[in-house]
């Protein structure tokens, strides 16, 4: 069975063993789901994990090229992650010499991170080939459509569900 197959099947078979209950919301959050990991993990696998990275050391990098720069618990809270996960990414990334780490002038406990030359020209490198790779993968879908997508997505990501309910 493929993954549309059991997709059809699944909705099939909770229409009727939860009849009465709107499965919609749920069967969109499993398709989004699907969709983020399989973009992810082409990019991962065509374009970060052949530089020795990976989409979390991608993020990093993306946020600090298009800052110029910030403090670590921003790049947490931008790259969506976890404290740990950024931080054994951006000590990889210092290792590798893609990312300088200061003491924060206004906070010392707080890290600043920039990156380096050589940073920059990897995380504008990975960018491009990711854009490549991904208006191919995007091809299915109009300019329009992936626009009205994007749009929907950032509606659905605006949005705060109700914990009343």
């Amino acid at each position: 069975m493929d993954y549309l197959q059991f997709v059809n099947h699944s909705k099939e078979r909770l229409a009727r063993e939860l009849a009465g209950y709107d499965l919609q919301p749920n069967n969109l959050a499993i398709v989004l789901n699907r969709a983020s990991g399989a973009v992810t993990s082409l990019a991962e696998t065509e374009v970060h994990r052949p530089r020795g990275l990976s989409w979390n050391a991608f993020k990093v990098m993306f946020i600090l090229w298009m800052l110029d720069g910030a403090e670590q618990q921003e790049v947490t809270s931008l790259a969506d992650a976890g404290r740990a996960t950024i931080s054994a990414v951006v000590k990889n990334l210092v290792r590798l010499e893609y990312v300088d780490q200061y003491k924060s002038s206004r906070d010392g406990r707080t890290k600043t991170l920039h990156l380096t030359k050589t940073g920059r020209k990897i995380v504008r490198e990975m960018y491009l080939a990711q854009n490549s790779l991904l208006t191919e993968w995007s091809t299915s879908l109009t300019d329009a459509e992936q626009e009205i997508l994007r749009l929907l997505l950032l509606k659905l990501l605006g949005s705060k569900p109700s914990h009343d309910r």
